[in-house]
């Protein structure tokens, strides 16, 4: 399955987008005429989008088993309150005066989680993953309030302010949350446009640090980029988990590639591949694959049909679309190509699966395929004629002594040439 476009640029767009709104909206009503949004709605706006980012985060993982949704979620609760409650939130018991570090405090912490967040594996036990979000969670939340109580703890930030705009603090701030997208590409690129989420989200708070710094003291920026972030977050978490809950659907987990399901959206036309004519159709079949299970085992046999998939799907990525027919027989549909374009490409297929050398437990096998060739060349051709022409083409290929590529056309073609 081609994931090569799943880093998330529409996500980490629509971050931008955000953030930009936000500047225009502190910009445009300045704290001194719309008191009231400031001490009122944006707090308490900001705490409900901030408790709403926690659920969405906390009910992604049985779905979705991804950590970096997990924390994330949890994380942006943690500051949001703490950012609303601690530090502008007006309402509430009196705290000691907050030290003029408390909120650099904030932002450096939040830099290391919107890094850190990234390096974290995938594969960890449900156990695992609430036992490190509740420590992280644990130890930054007394952080922040250690920071929040005690002006000492957080005095060490204040050489993070600038005093001028020329200082070079002014912009190192914003830089390094945008820089963030740079791990987020290298780390997470094929993850159902995560990681252009995660990127969103650290570059919320670049113009919410140069808000803090340029107006020495005026928060109305930073008040709705703390607002708007955690809407961002929930919003792209829950397309997140759609996109994963679809492709589940439409997914082999043992091949990697689309399962029979998807196979049968693309033959009733109702996927979103274009198989308006021309549109060719392979079959590709492992010759002699149950002779591999019965003296191998089936985990060598699982292993084989692993190999070949991937093999199969470097070989027609990104122009073919390949699923799983059944057994060990697979379909490649190439749609605004005919027999004469999709040949070439399956007869590459068919070397390189013949070079493959697959490691078992036991022994380093090697297989070979037959394939067969069809195209869809007018409308009143349906895809499951098609499909039932490239059939017999790879039965032919098998008869005449397996591991050749042969090509048929449809009945109704066939009979237009006549």
């Amino acid at each position: 399955m081609n994931k090569k476009n799943q880093w998330g640029l529409g996500f980490y767009l629509c971050a931008v987008a955000c953030a930009v709104a936000a500047v225009f909206v502190g910009v445009r009503y300045p704290f001194h005429e719309y008191r009231f949004l400031y001490t009122s709605v944006f707090p308490w706006s900001g705490l409900a989008f901030s408790v709403t980012a926690f659920f969405a985060g906390h009910f992604s993982y049985p779905r979705v088993h991804n950590v970096r949704v997990y924390l994330a979620g949890y994380l942006t609760c943690l500051f949001g309150v703490s950012y609303f409650v601690l530090y502008r939130f007006v309402w509430g018991p009196p705290l000691p005066r907050v030290s003029a570090g408390f909120p650099a405090a904030l932002y450096v912490l939040m830099f290391v989680n919107c890094t850190g967040i990234l390096f974290l594996g995938k594969e960890l036990k449900f156990r695992a993953v609430r036992q490190l979000t509740l420590t992280v969670v644990t130890v930054e939340g007394v952080l922040v309030l250690l920071a929040r109580l005690s002006p000492y703890v957080a005095e060490w930030a204040r050489y993070l302010d600038a005093p001028e705009v020329w200082d070079p603090r002014f912009f190192a701030g914003a830089l390094l949350f945008c820089f963030v997208a740079v791990p987020s590409y290298l780390f997470v690129k094929k993850d159902f446009y995560l990681g252009g989420l995660l990127a969103g989200w650290a570059f919320f708070f670049a113009p919410a640090w140069l808000s803090r710094l340029w107006g020495h003291g005026t928060f109305a920026v930073e008040v709705v980029e703390f607002t708007v972030m955690p809407v961002y977050l929930t919003i792209c978490v829950i397309v997140h988990w759609f996109l994963r809950m679809d492709h589940r659907v439409s997914y082999d987990p043992l091949l990697h590639i689309y399962n029979r399901d998807y196979c049968s959206k693309i033959i009733s036309e109702q996927s979103s591949l274009d198989t308006a004519p021309p549109f060719a159709v392979a079959m590709v079949d492992i010759d002699h694959f149950k002779s591999v299970n019965d003296t191998y085992g089936h985990q060598a046999g699982d292993q084989v049909l692993y190999a070949v998939a991937q093999a199969i799907q470097r070989e027609v990525a990104p122009d073919g679309t390949l699923c799983r027919y059944g057994g060990e027989e697979m379909v490649v549909f190439f749609p605004r190509m005919g027999i004469r374009e999709a040949e070439p490409v399956i007869e590459r297929v068919r070397k390189s699966i013949e070079a493959l050398k697959i490691k078992t437990r036991n022994k380093t096998l090697g297989v070979k395929v037959s394939c067969g060739v069809s195209a869809r060349d007018d409308l009143s051709q349906s895809v499951i004629d098609v499909i039932h022409t490239a059939d017999k083409a790879l039965y032919k290929a098998k008869k005449e002594g397996r591991n050749q590529v042969r090509t048929a056309k449809t009945p109704l073609e066939a009979a237009k040439k006549k």
